[in-house]
């Protein structure tokens, strides 16, 4: 269909911008003092002004000394701008068509029967490994061995499981679906950490849940499925820790652990560069809106939303005050440079400890500095150090009650020295070895031994 409001939309631009330089009159306190309620509100409207790389300060300079019918103009252009934008019904589609009587429809998402395994194998986790003492094969996570339906992970009483979700339909740089792939067969999942003083391995039963299948063509389609594979490994007590995939998956994890536990049982720790809040999105789910739609959905209260790591321009201080206004706790990484990590941490642990005891961890991996991690979806420099991140991490999984953990964003073909890899799966690491000690009450190594 043909976009007759195009040269609208464009004339209305022109007009913003030769108000800004028209000829200027006479001086005046306040340009904006002349116009309507409405438009004086709108050109006050840090949120609204962000879209037009604009601030409220921005628009009284450029305005200053204008005539009022000016100022007018100006405000009705860019009223214009925003309202074309938005959904109009006929002129455009309000649903994206699919074919539900294609022979296919959920074939990406439909098990394989357990009577197939019935005839070959009892129920509980198998090895992939031909060797007693294998240096290489099929890989899985943390070399664990696999589990594929939850009478396994029931049987082999198992408390963590990794699963890959490879979806990066919305992440800013392609690849993320690549990540479960890849660290599978990266070093940094198995042995013993040396800071907490203990071997995760040795201490928890961990099984590698395999691959859960998105929907390429439409990623928001298959995001109730994840959703539901992940409550149901919540449901049989075991912890999932779930490697994306971009950001989008937050939302069904989350879900998923709402789910389980119920509302308002739930807090969210979410270490990213970026607040994943965005208001204005053309799709209700995407990388950039999962914490839009988990507050509006109910699904979490702000009071129960902790954010670490937020730097950059993504960050700024209307999507932090409108966050802060929810009730959620923002600790930008400028608070973690200046005060330290471990008293940040601390802090941090002290307020979780306030709220529900089941706790949710989300890790992007652009809440780290790209010295660190430069192949993350959306990078930002001045992020976290691997020497903050991973011991602020391995505290909050070790005194909190951890319930779930996704690591997103990563996209290892953006970093051919594997440095990225490698960071995944320690930060993986760090929070297995918190669990760990958490269950058998083990504290950090703090000086060495003599």
């Amino acid at each position: 269909m043909a976009r007759s409001t195009l040269p609208a939309r464009g004339a209305a631009l022109a007009l913003a911008l030769a108000a800004l330089f028209g000829p200027a009159l006479a001086q005046g306190s306040d340009p904006l003092a002349s116009l309507a309620p409405e438009k004086k509100a709108f050109l006050s409207d840090p949120a609204t002004l962000e879209r037009f790389g604009l601030t409220p300060e921005k628009v009284q300079v450029a305005l200053a000394g204008r005539a009022a019918a000016d100022v007018d103009a100006y405000a009705t252009a860019l009223m214009a701008v925003v309202e074309d934008s938005r959904y109009k019904a006929g002129r455009d589609p309000a649903e994206i068509a699919l074919n539900p009587q294609a022979r296919g429809w959920n074939a990406g998402t439909t098990l394989r029967p357990k009577m197939f395994d019935k005839l070959k194998r009892d129920d509980g986790p198998f090895s992939l490994k031909r060797y007693m003492y294998q240096k290489s094969g099929v890989p899985t996570f943390a070399d664990a061995p696999v589990a594929i339906r939850k009478e396994d992970l029931v049987a082999g009483k198992v408390e963590v499981a990794f699963v890959g979700v490879p979806l990066d339909f919305s992440s800013g740089w392609r690849d993320a679906k690549h990540a479960p792939m890849a660290l599978r067969g990266m070093d940094g999942l198995v042995g013993a950490d040396a800071d907490g003083g203990i071997d995760p391995g040795l201490v928890l039963s961990i099984a590698d849940y395999g691959d859960l299948t998105p929907d390429y063509m439409a990623p928001d389609r298959g995001l109730d499925h994840i959703r539901a594979m992940i409550a149901e490994m919540a449901s049989v007590g075991t912890i999932p820790f779930i490697v994306g995939g971009d950001h989008t998956i937050m939302f069904p994890d989350v879900a998923a652990m709402v789910d389980t536990y119920g509302a308002g049982k739930v807090a969210l720790v979410q270490f990213n560069a970026h607040a994943d809040a965005e208001l204005n999105g053309d799709h209700m789910i995407s990388d950039n809106q999962t914490l839009t739609r988990l507050l509006e959905q109910n699904l979490l209260r702000g009071s129960d939303v902790t954010l670490v790591g937020l730097h950059g321009r993504d960050a700024g201080p209307a999507v932090q005050k409108r966050l802060a206004e929810a009730g959620a706790k923002i600790v930008p990484t400028a608070a973690i440079q200046d005060k330290g990590w471990q008293s940040v941490t601390n802090d941090l642990v002290a307020g979780l400890k306030k709220g529900p005891d089941n706790v949710f961890v989300s890790f992007d991996m652009s809440v780290l500095d790209p010295g660190d991690a430069p192949a993350s979806g959306r990078p930002v420099p001045g992020g976290l150090t691997m020497r903050e991140a991973i011991p602020m991490v391995r505290q909050i999984c070790a005194q909190t009650k951890v319930v779930g953990f996704d690591l997103l964003d990563a996209a290892p073909i953006l970093d051919p020295t594997y440095v990225s890899r490698m960071s995944a799966n320690y930060i993986l690491h760090a929070c297995l070895s918190g669990i760990a000690m958490r269950k058998t009450g083990a504290t950090p190594v703090k000086t060495a031994k003599r």
